[in-house]
């Protein structure tokens, strides 16, 4: 799902956009340096002289930390600095950027950095960290965790880095900047949140100049205020950790939250630290009241302020809505009420929450709700930078990025809303806006979450409530006296009407009144058109790096890879133009094919996974080049194919050797070509080789020591574990009739019912099979019930076993319960779920289950957003479009196909082929030989 932190309002115009590269061009034109060329990018502004022998391509790098406030000053100061040593340098190119390199959130590996110099030698180095101290001492600088200070409270800091993009594919699948060792060997750039240059790099300056910051998330335990032994931490940020401590004097277990010095400072003056000041006095007001923790202390130490208050037994409201099952409307009652008489009790002390939402409130132990984070709480009318939760906050928040008065009550109205719907359903109410825009986000919100309650049919009493306190106009949102009222008579045995407010829509607009959950088919075929059309517009096949836009981390991962790459979504567009009379995809699938070819020939490491390596990017040619008859495009897949390496620490899916074994039986089934059958063994047994004894049976874990984010994972799921790895080996050894593969899928089918967790109707299991695993109820494909019964149902469909057939069934009502809170994407979303469901619809010949994944695609809808008339779908975030296959809108537009037009589930080769028990072997497969097109199975 989305995530869900307090975010900032995004900003306005910038304003001031020239600011900070005029007052470089005002240095060099003083100093008639007109040899210098000063190059603006999205986030930099890089400035360089013209160079008689090129930049070093790494070394010792100096940065120069800044608040927003005092950037322009300290940019001056700089350039004048920097340009008489003729020093490349590179900074924040306007002052919203200074702004967010500082902002609370900020990642802390890279927050604090505003200026970046590069010296050409460690001489230079030395001149210039000197000068540059001495050219900003006194100004005030936020902390920049990944280096070391030149001098205590210096806005100069250093670290060993890379000068120009060194990139390697790593074994995730995602570039990473690379040093080079005096060997010769390639060594990661690590951005860590400390100080952590290479063995081999020799500091340029005494090493005990100035202590470097403390590393906070590695020490076993560290004293505050001669008083606070702080042991543990709840989260680490850039503007500071929150930890679980013990007051040394009392014996009380404390929270204590931590605020670096200028961190989130604003051009007001304002940052962390004033604002932890202000949520203690906000808790000074509430706590009184029985509505928020008690704050302890307040102290200063090392420059950063710190708050303790009592810690509270419970967890958040978010985290207690997903650790259970649908809940009845009593318990849901029972805290919507304290929620909006708490609610009611901050405006009558005069204030303004600003920011409720599910992860700022706590559930006691008992059963209480209490108001956390209370930093963004205000006086209606104060001065103040407008922050909100996206889905939460209310349209005239969201509508107003400048900074400005706090809103009124009416706004927590909106939240208030949100919250509840939260509450009882586990949904997000986040919605792309339109572009256009045509103002129509509040028609959608009303008909989101109608559908939502009306989903819930224990729940759906809530509904007008809901949508009386989300109305769009302020003045028409429901007051908290009537919203309380409401859910007093709900509470009491009355039974209100649960019709929506005057102007809300009773049923969502063009569902069939036969079929209330549905959509009509000719709803779902636009869903189809728009989203090819949509991926045909949006191609970008001039860009050498990506065929479809990517930000943030996609754009950081293979850009031929199924999981965010070309190449999932080329498979779509193969399975479109396949069925679908539209000349052009094919011109696309070509192009898109061809574009993926000529990338292949950069030489990049050759990845064994499905998703983030090059054995999709293999299957989705040969797709291709079979639709198009095109033999050269298929001997590129063929030679691709057999570079996938067969010998890998991680044995799953999506990264590793399962995943490779899943192409090599595609490529043989298709081809009939043995030296695949024979490499699709290689890979099994390999696979064999790495099983482990785990605490419910047979385990796949990736090793401890491999260079991976997934090193020491033991997962049960489809993309990372035992589901994926026992669905390789099933299809195998079915495939090549080894029964010790089979025997050995048979043993993972028994690990996931030991490790199911089940009421009786539903079943979810942990992410992974360790002691301490937390058994939230995930239904996704890569690690939850979705993933997890896709491999249930085959092995029960090999084996006849009725308690694999029953796991599947529950897992799929698990899937079905939980349609509201997932996003219309594959992976960790609805289309992964409905494909596992229409696969439970064919192996069982079981219409309900195609109608239930019907439903999540009408879910999806719900989501929906317009681009230039075309109605197309939110990523995994629900707050962008993307392309991607498995976490933007590919993935469902490949479910849609697969739903109105017939055909295999995508990135199988089985295509459910084993019959069911007592069911005659699909003709398909019986059929299959030399000459087919397809191997013998």
């Amino acid at each position: 799902m989305t995530g869900t932190d307090s975010a900032v309002a995004p900003r306005g115009p910038e304003r001031d956009a020239d600011l900070l590269p005029g007052i470089v061009r005002s240095v060099l034109a003083a100093r008639g340096a007109d040899d210098w060329t000063l190059t603006p990018g999205p986030f930099w502004c890089r400035a360089e002289p013209a160079r008689r022998s090129p930049l070093p391509d790494q070394g010792w790098k100096l940065h120069v930390s800044a608040t927003p406030l005092a950037a322009p000053l300290v940019l001056h100061r700089c350039a004048e600095v920097l340009l008489a040593e003729r020093a490349t340098f590179k900074f924040a190119g306007t002052l919203g950027r200074a702004a967010e390199l500082v902002s609370a959130r900020y990642d802390r590996g890279g927050g604090g950095k505003f200026l970046t110099a590069y010296p050409d030698d460690d001489e230079q180095f030395r001149r210039l960290a000197e000068a540059l101290h001495r050219a900003t001492s006194g100004l005030p600088n936020p902390g920049i965790l990944s280096d070391r200070p030149y001098r205590p409270g210096s806005s100069v800091h250093y670290r060993y880095g890379g000068f120009k993009a060194v990139l390697r594919l790593g074994n995730d699948g995602s570039w990473e900047p690379m040093l080079t060792a005096p060997d010769g060997q390639l060594q990661k750039d690590q951005r860590l949140p400390w100080y952590s240059p290479p063995a081999w790099a020799r500091p340029p300056l005494p090493e005990d100049a100035a202590p470097a910051d403390t590393d906070t998330t590695r020490p076993a335990a560290v004293l505050l205020n001669d008083r606070y032994v702080v042991r543990r931490a709840i989260r680490h940020a850039y503007k500071g950790g929150v930890f679980l401590g013990t007051d040394r004097q009392t014996g009380r277990e404390v929270v204590v939250k931590e605020a670096r010095r200028h961190v989130g400072a604003q051009l007001s003056g304002q940052d962390a630290a004033a604002m932890l000041r202000h949520e203690a006095a906000m808790h000074a007001v509430l706590a009184p009241l029985g509505l928020a923790p008690e704050a302890l202390d307040q102290f200063t130490q090392g420059g950063n302020h710190y708050l303790v208050q009592e810690r509270v037994d419970g967890e958040t409201l978010r985290a207690w809505v997903a650790g259970r099952s649908e809940p009845a409307l009593g318990p849901v009652l029972h805290l919507a009420r304290q929620l909006v008489a708490a609610v009611a009790a901050v405006h009558r002390a005069g204030y303004v929450l600003r920011d409720l939402n599910p992860n700022n409130l706590m559930v006691t132990t008992d059963g209480r709700l209490r108001l956390i984070d209370l930093e963004m709480v205000a006086r209606p009318g104060d001065h103040v930078r407008p922050a909100y939760t996206p889905g939460y906050g209310a349209p005239e928040v969201v509508a107003s990025p400048l900074d400005g008065p706090a809103p009124g009550h009416r706004a927590d109205l909106f939240s208030l809303g949100a919250t509840l719907v939260h509450l009882a359903c586990g949904t997000e109410l986040v919605l792309v806006p339109d572009q256009p825009n045509a103002g129509g986000d509040g028609e959608r919100r009303r008909e989101l979450v109608t559908r939502i309650l009306q989903g819930h049919p224990g729940l759906s009493p809530l509904l007008p409530v809901a949508l009386g306190l989300l109305a769009e106009e302020p003045g028409q949102r429901w007051s908290l006296g009537r919203a309380e009222e409401f859910l007093a008579g709900l509470a009491g045995g009355a039974a209100p009407s649960a019709a929506a407010p005057p102007g809300s829509p009773a049923r969502p607009s063009g569902t069939p009144p036969h079929h209330p959950d549905v959509l009509p088919e000719h709803t779902e075929d636009r869903m189809l058109a728009d989203g090819l059309g949509h991926l045909l517009a949006t191609r970008t096949p001039d860009d050498p790096d990506h065929l479809w836009p990517a930000e943030g981390f996609a754009a950081r991962v293979d850009a031929l890879s199924v999981q965010h790459g070309a190449a999932g979504v080329l498979a779509v567009l193969t399975a479109a133009a396949a069925v679908r009379d539209d000349d052009r995809l094919r011109a696309a699938v070509a192009d898109s094919a061809e574009w993926i070819v000529t990338r292949l020939g950069r030489r990049e490491r050759t990845l064994p996974g499905l998703y983030f390596g090059r054995s999709g990017t293999a299957w989705t040619l040969l797709d291709a080049a079979r639709l198009l008859a095109d033999d050269r495009l298929e001997q590129h897949a063929l030679d691709l194919a057999r570079q996938v390496p067969l010998r890998w620490p991680n044995p799953d899916v999506c990264h590793g050797l399962a995943g490779a074994g899943l192409a090599q039986l595609h490529i043989w089934r298709t081809t009939g070509e043995p030296d695949f059958r024979d490499r699709a063994v290689d890979a099994a047994e390999q696979v064999l080789t790495a099983a482990r004894p785990g605490r419910s049976g047979v385990n796949w874990p990736i090793p401890d020591d491999f260079d991976s984010a997934l090193a020491g994972a033991n997962h049960l799921g489809f993309g990372h574990g035992v589901a994926g790895v026992g669905t390789f080996l099933l299809l195998a050894g079915a495939a090549t009739d080894r029964a010790d593969f089979v025997d050995q899928a048979r043993r993972a089918g028994d690990t996931l019912v030991t490790a199911a967790r089940s009421d009786g109707t539903s079943a979810w299991w942990p992410v992974g099979d360790t002691d301490t695993a937390k058994a939230a109820p995930l239904p996704h494909w890569c690690s939850g019930a979705s993933g997890i019964g896709t491999f249930l149902i085959r092995l029960w469909q090999a084996t006849g076993e009725p308690r694999y057939r029953e796991l599947a069934e529950q897992a799929a009502a698990e899937v079905h319960r939980r349609r509201w809170q997932a996003a219309p994407v594959a992976c960790h979303g609805l289309a992964g779920n409905a494909d596992f469901l229409l696969d439970l619809a064919a192996a069982l010949d079981e219409p309900r289950y195609r109608h239930w994944a019907r439903e999540l695609v009408a879910c999806a809808h719900a989501r929906r957003v317009h681009r230039d008339g075309l109605l197309v779908l939110p990523d995994e975030t629900l707050g962008a479009v993307r392309a991607d296959y498995n976490t933007g809108m590919a993935g469902m537009l490949g479910l849609l196909l697969r739903l109105r037009h017939g055909g295999p589930r995508m990135w199988l080769p089985d295509s459910l082929a084993l019959p069911a028990p007592g069911l005659p072997r699909q003709p398909e497969l019986a059929d299959a030989g030399a000459g087919s097109g397809r191997a013998p199975w």
